[in-house]
Parts: structure tokens; C-alpha cells; sequence
């Protein structure tokens, strides 16, 4: 995926025109880290996709990712104690491995934990973390998990919306 079609379709969304820099900042640092990864889901749903600002009412943590509605969820009684661009980078993780109604390798919630604390710790990785996280326990299970079953599994699982690569494991 050209990453110039993926800043056509996040300049045509006129709901993002207020952050349309910090994510394609955000996606030129995810694909420089990860270029095989493909990201035409990406390209697709940010076409689309809407940003709703809330309360702890709407979303219990900072953010949430819909994939069924292409909507990303922020709590905005969160917003000063977080890292804005973490949560951010977080939620385009999300975005970028929505499948359907999941994201990652969560198909049914059968691994829901595990791919929150899988998806944070990419998150840190790219991006790091100026706050405190939201999902420590999550974080710590998806580094054991990784070890048991190997990290070149654990990221194609992700990536590919495969969690039968981690039953198989």
C-alpha cells in the first residue's frame, strides 16, 4: 500500500481534518518500523472513520476502537492524564488489524486480554508511554503468552487475524 493513497483517503475524511497530521505522522512511523505489514484496511477505514469525544459513560478507559461503526471512542475525563499520541497510536493499531466485528486475533473475545496487552505493547515500542498504563496486568500475560508460543506467531496472528495460530500453539 502506497502510504500517498493512505494520506488521499485521510485527507478526504472530513471528520479528522484537526488531527490529519499527527496520524499520518503516526502511520509513517508504524509502517517505517513494520513495512510489510499491509495496511489497505487502513487505507480504507480512514476514509470513514469518526472520532466521538465523551465521557467515562461512553468509554470506560481513554479510547476504544469500534470496528463495526468505524468509530474511535475517547474519554475526554481521561484525556489530560494520558499520552495523547500513545492512545492514538494504539487506536490505529486497532485500526489497522479490524477485521469484521474484532480487531487483532480477539475473534469472538476469545483472546481479549491478549490482544490489549499485545496491542500496548506494540504501542510502546512505537511510540512509548508518557503516562501511567491502562493495562499493565494485560501487558505482562501477553509477554508470558509471547514467550510460550514465539514472537514471529504472536505478530502474524495479529496481523493477519489469525487466532488459530495461537489455539495451534
Amino acid at each position: 500500500m502506497d502510504l500517498n493513497e493512505i494520506k488521499n483517503s485521510l485527507n478526504s475524511n472530513p471528520n479528522l481534518t484537526d488531527i490529519q497530521d499527527c496520524l499520518m505522522e503516526l502511520i509513517n512511523l508504524f509502517n517505517s518500523k513494520f513495512p510489510n505489514v499491509d495496511l489497505t484496511n487502513l487505507n480504507e477505514r480512514l476514509k470513514t472513520l469518526k472520532i466521538i469525544k465523551g465521557s467515562k459513560y461512553l468509554v470506560k478507559n481513554s479510547s476504544h476502537y469500534n470496528p463495526i461503526t468505524n468509530e474511535l471512542l475517547i474519554n475526554l475525563s481521561k484525556i489530560d492524564i494520558s499520552d495523547c499520541k500513545h492512545i492514538l497510536m494504539r487506536e490505529l493499531l486497532n485500526i489497522i488489524t479490524a477485521k469484521d466485528n474484532y480487531t487483532g486475533f480477539n475473534k469472538d473475545n476469545a483472546f481479549e486480554a491478549l490482544n490489549i496487552g499485545y496491542t500496548e505493547r506494540l504501542t510502546n515500542y512505537l511510540v512509548g508511554n508518557e503516562a501511567e498504563s491502562e493495562y499493565e496486568d494485560e501487558i505482562v500475560a501477553s509477554n508470558i503468552f509471547e514467550r510460550i508460543i514465539g514472537e514471529d506467531k504472536m505478530f502474524n496472528a495479529y496481523f493477519t487475524n489469525n487466532a488459530s495460530l495461537i489455539f495451534e500453539n
